[in-house]
């Protein structure tokens, strides 16, 4: 089983939630992994925040198991690869992660920003999830001042890709956006698929998300 996660902007919490459901899996006896495919913004060292969450929730080490492009720029993955003189193959993208989903019963793929992030000047995160067409799609939404715009453009163009998410997520990336978190559910809820299973994470609640 393949889980696309993707978001409705930069920093809504996908990692959180990733590692978050990838840990309660594993602490299951569940036979599953979750990558990273792409990360922008690394150390000197060659890590970020987000590499080292996956990797610690895995008890692994080497970012080679979850990541297969790695960049140092803070930036959109088009961006970040052309600072380096480099572009991302995307049927190289697309085969890593079919390959490293067949050793295990679930695999979580961790997208890059939001939908209309570009991977390449030509192909986008939706591209990306096209091109999965196998994988559930989970949405993270960043609840805060805006959410709702931009959680109901994110359904909307899902819908039309025929990729309505099967879970979403309303999350409080900071304690002060807590209170956005009922205001911008029942704003989004009555344009949800029937089926969607709906989870609301205040700041650092510890929660199992594989219910």
């Amino acid at each position: 089983m393949l889980i696309f996660i993707t978001a409705t902007d930069t920093d809504a919490g996908k990692t959180w939630v990733t590692a978050s459901v990838i840990r309660a899996m594993l602490s299951d006896g569940k036979s599953a992994k979750a990558l990273k495919p792409i990360a922008c913004g690394l150390d000197e060292a060659g890590r970020n925040e987000d590499i080292d969450a996956l990797l610690s929730a895995q008890s692994l080490s080497d970012a080679d198991q979850i990541s297969l492009y790695r960049y140092a720029l803070p930036a959109a993955p088009s961006q970040a690869a052309a600072a380096e003189d480099q572009v991302v193959d995307t049927e190289k993208l697309v085969q890593w992660c079919k390959a490293q989903s067949e050793n295990v019963d679930t695999c979580l793929i961790e997208g890059v920003g939001g939908l209309m992030v570009p991977i390449t000047d030509s192909w986008l995160v939706n591209d990306w999830i096209d091109a999965t067409p196998d994988a559930e799609v989970w949405l993270v939404v960043g609840c805060k001042l805006g959410a709702i715009n931009q959680t109901l453009l994110t359904l909307e163009k899902l819908k039309q890709m025929g990729r309505s998410p099967t879970r979403i997520f309303f999350n409080a990336t900071k304690p002060e956006f807590n209170d956005w978190i009922t205001p911008t559910r029942k704003a989004v809820e009555p344009f949800l698929n029937q089926g969607c299973t709906i989870h609301c994470l205040e700041f650092e609640e510890a929660v199992l998300l594989t219910d």
